[in-house]
């Protein structure tokens, strides 16, 4: 195993994403929105090219639908072309949003593309010079709902060779994906591989160091939730010691951010601070969609409940240009509570911990809803996502403080 190697790990590239609920952006950044996703895998591929990788590892949802456009299908064939005139490999399986039951226009692929075909887990040799240097082992999903554990059928590392697990699916104990093809850290561990390549989850995370177990996370971030730098990893293997370098490629970018109010007094100085922060997030390389949240107590909360402020403040706040360095807020959230001096006797009294206790509580909160959901006007506006709600909780807990200090 005295021979070094060098690859690109990345996942979810989720071509085709059609980016929900963001049509009433300007027509400018919603088509670069569209373009994301294939101008970041792009950048991925210059710099495999540019590390002189020997191959390219991506771990799943190369598409975001099993129904494959032939847009993807040919941007893909055009980018692995361009890594096979480098002489760079690339090592694929699909995942739960591209599965092997999709539909898809059967193009000839480059030589260098090596699909994992099997639901079955298969064995691929990476060779250079006609040597044996390393087996990558992984599976596609036949379905777009896998989800039994597979990790069994992972051989165990025999030979000095070096061995890579791909994996599309989700650790035992992680929340807020689907538990798709679910595995124990312990099980992949047992297997002696030198590095784990993982797909699934949207976020890049170690989840082991020696050897390298670890999601590269999607490459463009697609709504609020998706936070922060997205792209690859290059890594090197050399022997028994591993390094790599993350690579952050995306187009856009979205964040959040707290702005505090505590030491406001004027909603102009609300006004200066939003500003203030949008500049600080500004990229000349790319754009950034923002999440502004106010937090905070203080003696403007009465104003801020004032929803025309809001909605006129969050106008101020876009941008209409789609030039490079856009910073555009996608969203103003106002999560400040009123200057209370005793607040934490408030907090502490029965009748305020038996209403805190019915929204925690989510048999006790659909309970109390269940009359205002089969109302014809009122149930248009509970049909709210998981953030939505913990958002409206937020305010009504806010609200509840106010009220009750107020007597």
């Amino acid at each position: 195993m005295s021979e070094m190697i060098k690859f690109l790990h990345c996942a979810d590239l989720h071509l085709d994403s059609p980016f929900k609920g963001l049509s009433s952006l300007p027509e400018g950044m919603l088509k670069r929105l569209f373009e994301s996703t294939f101008l970041s895998f792009n950048r991925l591929v210059d710099i495999a090219i540019q590390e002189k990788v020997d191959f390219v590892i991506i771990a799943g949802d190369l598409y975001n639908s099993g129904q494959r456009s032939l847009k993807a299908q040919s941007f893909l064939k055009t980018c692995f072309t361009k890594l096979a005139s480098h002489h760079i490999e690339v090592y694929i399986v699909h995942g739960n949003h591209d599965p092997l039951d999709g539909q898809w226009v059967a193009l000839d692929w480059p030589k260098n593309v090596h699909f994992f075909q099997e639901s079955s887990v298969q064995s691929l040799y990476y060779e250079k010079e006609g040597m044996k240097i390393a087996c990558l082992h992984g599976f596609s999903y036949e379905t777009s709902a896998v989800t039994d554990n597979r990790t069994i059928h992972f051989p165990e590392k025999q030979d000095d060779l070096y061995h890579i697990g791909i994996l599309h699916g989700q650790a035992d104990g992680y929340s807020g994906h689907s538990r798709y093809a679910p595995f124990l850290l312990s099980e992949l561990l047992k297997k002696d591989y030198d590095y784990w390549a993982l797909g699934h989850i949207h976020k890049k995370m170690d989840l082991h160091d020696e050897p390298p177990v670890r999601y590269s996370g999607n490459i463009q971030g697609r709504h609020s939730g998706e936070t922060g730098e997205k792209g690859g990893y290059i890594v090197t293997l050399n022997g028994s010691e591993a390094s790599s370098v993350f690579h952050a490629t995306s187009d856009i970018e979205w964040h959040e951010v707290m702005v505090e109010c505590d030491e406001v007094e004027h909603l102009q100085e609300v006004i200066t601070l939003c500003e203030k922060i949008k500049d600080t997030y500004r990229n000349p390389h790319k754009g950034i969609f923002l999440t502004i949240r106010l937090i905070g107590s203080t003696p403007l909360y009465e104003e801020l409940l004032d929803g025309v402020f809001l909605e006129d403040l969050e106008e101020i706040l876009r941008e209409e240009d789609a030039e490079v360095s856009f910073v555009h807020t996608v969203s103003l959230k106002n999560d400040v509570r009123p200057a209370i001096q005793d607040e934490l006797s408030i907090k502490q009294s029965l009748f305020f911990q038996d209403i805190m206790k019915v929204l925690k509580d989510e048999r006790e909160l659909e309970t109390a809803l269940s009359e205002l959901k089969t109302h014809r006007t009122a149930r248009k506006f509970l049909s709210l996502d998981e953030e939505d709600w913990e958002d409206v909780k937020k305010q009504a807990e806010q609200l509840l403080l106010a009220e009750l200090y107020k007597g």
